[in-house]
Order: structure tokens, then C-alpha cells, then sequence
């Protein structure tokens, strides 16, 4: 009677579909700004906030990195990728204020960070969406000629890649980097 159980158990792990899959992993960083009041700490972003590759300063920045592992499975002339995984590292660069301030700075800087924040985890998100429908992509390539496989595995990244840069940028665009952060609402979710 006790077999029967796990039995099934081992028949249900056996029959499921190997399924495509995400990892994501996710880091946030911080980098100190200086000042005591909201000019003071608005004054000394402009001088700290990070440099983002050609992009220019911004006062918060998610960085995504996207890295591809599959098996090529060959079957005849024909290969198909298998046990699919696309790792995705998010990481989030949000500024820290290097001293205590007093109550109603303290609320504003709340504030503001929250803002920000609310702006990069949409870009996250946007990324963890282009490595979900990357996943699917590279796991849909099945029969394909083996001597073409990697390059059009790699056309596939890249393409993938130009469009979460694209899709990136329309969603900076659209809230001008989060300043108009209210346009967003019903555009990405």
C-alpha cells in the first residue's frame, strides 16, 4: 500500500515536460550622498549619482546581464536545444544618505526613494519578461540543421537583447527616467 503512493510520485516527476526555466538572481547596491536638507542632498546627487555606460548620470539605475546555457540534442541532421536556462542578475543601484537628517528630510528622502525604487523594479521587471519570452524562444528551437544551430541560437540572443534595450529606453522615454513616473500606469506593468 505504501508503494502505490510513491509510485505515482515517481511517475508524475518521470512524465512532466521538461520545462524551460528562468533563474534569476537579484542584488541591490548603494552608493552615499552627502547633505542634511532636500537641496543640499538634491545638489550633491547631481555630483554622485552613477555613471551608466553612455547613458549619462542618473540618480538610480538597474543593471540587467543575461547570460544563455542549453544541450543541443542532435538527431540526425537536425538538432534541438534542450534543459534551457537563461540567468538573469538584476542589480539595483539606489543612493544612501551618508548621515542622519531630521524628521521632515527624512520623510521627503522616503519619498523620493520610493519613487525611485518604484521606477527601477519596472525595469526589472521589463527584464525579467525578456528572459522569460527568451527562454521560450530558445526552448521552441527544435529540428533545426546542426550546422546552423549556434548561430541561429545566437542571432535569437541577440535579438532578444536589442529589444529589451529598446523596450528599456521607450520606458525611460515614457516617464523621463521616472520624473513623469505617472505615465506609466497601464503601458508596463
Amino acid at each position: 500500500m505504501r508503494r502505490l503512493p510513491a509510485a505515482l510520485l515517481a511517475l508524475l516527476l518521470l512524465a512532466s515536460p521538461a520545462a524551460a526555466d528562468v533563474v534569476r538572481t537579484v542584488k541591490t547596491e548603494y552608493y552615499t550622498v552627502q547633505g542634511t536638507d532636500p537641496a543640499s542632498i538634491a545638489a550633491d546627487l547631481q555630483i554622485s549619482s552613477p555613471w551608466d555606460k553612455g547613458l549619462g548620470k542618473h540618480t538610480a539605475v538597474t543593471r540587467t546581464k543575461i547570460n544563455i546555457q542549453y544541450k543541443m540534442v542532435k538527431r540526425g541532421r537536425d538538432c534541438s536545444a534542450r534543459d534551457v536556462k537563461v540567468y538573469l542578475h538584476l542589480t539595483y543601484l539606489y543612493p544612501k544618505l551618508a548621515r542622519s537628517v531630521d524628521g521632515k528630510t527624512y520623510q521627503w528622502w522616503k519619498g523620493f526613494l520610493a519613487k525611485l525604487e518604484e521606477h527601477e523594479l519596472i525595469h526589472g521587471e521589463i527584464s525579467s519578461r525578456a528572459a522569460h519570452a527568451l527562454s521560450d524562444e530558445l526552448e521552441a528551437l527544435v529540428n533545426v540543421d546542426c550546422v546552423n544551430f549556434k548561430a541561429i541560437a545566437k542571432n535569437r540572443f541577440n535579438r532578444f537583447m536589442t529589444k529589451l534595450k529598446q523596450d528599456q529606453a521607450a520606458y525611460d522615454k515614457l516617464t523621463e527616467h521616472g520624473i513623469r513616473q505617472e505615465r506609466n500606469r497601464g503601458r508596463f506593468p
